[in-house]
């Protein structure tokens, strides 16, 4: 059976990756609808979560905020989080919609498990469990029927589409299973808060805050505030904790349901066209939930 702890954790990642999916959907709205720039949206959502948290974490903890920086190990190890990890996964992702649409990009950002597995595998020298095996080839399959329609020579979405969803793959990958040892020393709140607001001063380089261009009204505004504190703040919070919880395998697999909530938002809020192999990847993809409910508990991963 499982335990209480398992079950917060697993809990966390579901909760954690539906707000993501449906957030998907939100920027896509705002892409499309109302001229509002990916890039913009990306890199001011990780840099006004980032303001907000590291306000609220110096309310409650006052200098104890800095406490991360004053440790050379560990202030590398928040640099490389921040900047391979919480940057490119956010900035990927969203860049990945504004070339295709929500539930293709966060389709192709669930190729983190099967980077997941291997890297544990090797990392470890670990053979993986049958049901994780099975879930890596659903992970694959899926991610191949959308990307090419299963056409093996021609590709189904763009080019750009591609290169930034796996972009986000590889940072998600990397934001789940490298924080482990600043998890044990700091509170997730505050690796969360530093590592968005390092992401959003760098990607101000590329979109200042002050370079809106689109649609600038009660809906727009309304739309932007959801996608910064329930798709910036309050997930990454909850996913990190799931991730303390169950481990960074089993929390990237159950977090696979974020395609779900991203394809149902998007096909019943926006109408966005989907062709029956593209349920069929989608159907492949969120398939990897089942195979890693039934892994015997007694595994540890």
């Amino acid at each position: 059976m499982l335990n209480n702890r398992s079950v917060r954790g697993a809990l966390l990642c579901i909760f954690s990756a539906s707000l993501w999916g449906f957030t998907g959907t939100v920027g896509q709205f705002l892409f499309q609808e109302m001229g509002i720039s990916s890039q913009w949206l990306a890199s001011n959502r990780m840099l006004s979560a980032g303001i907000l948290l590291l306000i609220y974490i110096y309310w409650r903890k006052g200098k104890e905020i800095f406490d991360i920086w004053k440790n050379k190990n560990d202030a590398r190890d928040m640099l490389l989080f921040s900047l391979i990890g919480m940057l490119f996964m956010q900035y990927g992702y969203f860049l990945a919609i504004g070339h295709s649409n929500a539930a293709t990009a966060t389709v192709l950002q669930y190729l983190a498990p099967v980077m997941i597995v291997i890297y544990i595998s090797i990392r470890y020298r670990k053979v993986p469990s049958f049901f994780e095996f099975a879930a890596v080839l659903c992970a694959l399959l899926g991610t191949f029927l959308l990307a090419t329609h299963g056409n093996i020579k021609s590709l189904s979405i763009s080019p750009l589409a591609l290169f930034w969803g796996l972009l986000s793959a590889v940072a998600l990958a990397f934001y789940t299973v490298f924080p482990q040892k600043l998890l044990q020393r700091y509170d997730t709140i505050q690796l969360i808060a530093w590592g968005m607001l390092l992401g959003g001063i760098c990607t101000n380089f590329v979109a200042p805050f002050w370079r809106f261009q689109g649609a600038l009204n009660v809906v727009s505004v309304s739309c932007i505030l959801f996608v910064i504190f329930f798709g910036a703040m309050l997930p990454y919070l909850t996913f990190l904790y799931g991730v303390k919880y169950i481990g960074p395998t089993k929390s990237s697999l159950l977090a696979s349901v974020e395609p779900l909530s991203s394809t149902a938002a998007s096909v019943l809020w926006l109408n966005t066209k989907l062709e029956w192999i593209d349920y069929a990847g989608i159907i492949c993809i969120i398939a990897t939930v089942f195979l890693l409910s039934i892994q015997p508990q007694h595994k540890n991963t």
